[in-house]
C-alpha cells in the first residue's frame, strides 16, 4: 500500500484549474440549462446503474468464492448508496420545485 502525501495531492495548480472550470461553467450556464441539466441528469442516473452493477458483480464473485477482499465490495455497496441517494434527492427537488411553479401558476 503506497500513501500518497497531501502537499502533492493539493497543488496550487489544480486549485486554479478547479476554479477556471468552474468560471466556464458559470459561464455557459445562461445558454443551455435545459440541456445541462438533462445531462446532469442523465449522468446521475448512468452512475447510479453503473455502481449497482459493480455491487452485483462483487457480490456474485463473493458468493462464489473469487473475491478476496471483502472491503473492496464493500466500498462499492457504499458507492451505490450514495449514488442511490443522490439520484433520490434530486428527484425530491424536482418534484418539489414543480410543485412550487404549479402553486404560484394559480
Amino acid at each position: 500500500m503506497f500513501i500518497v502525501p497531501m502537499n502533492s495531492i493539493i497543488s496550487g495548480s489544480n486549485i486554479g484549474s478547479v476554479a477556471g472550470d468552474l468560471g466556464k461553467t458559470a459561464a455557459t450556464a445562461d445558454t443551455g440549462a435545459a440541456g445541462d441539466f438533462k445531462a446532469v441528469l442523465q449522468d446521475v442516473i448512468g452512475n447510479v446503474e453503473k455502481t449497482e452493477a459493480a455491487t452485483k458483480v462483487d457480490a456474485y464473485n463473493l458468493s462464489i468464492g473469487n473475491m478476496d477482499d471483502m472491503h473492496t465490495m464493500m466500498i462499492n455497496s457504499a458507492k451505490a448508496d450514495v449514488a442511490l441517494q443522490t439520484m433520490v434527492q434530486l428527484r425530491n427537488k424536482v418534484l418539489e420545485s414543480y410543485q412550487t411553479v404549479m402553486n404560484t401558476g394559480l
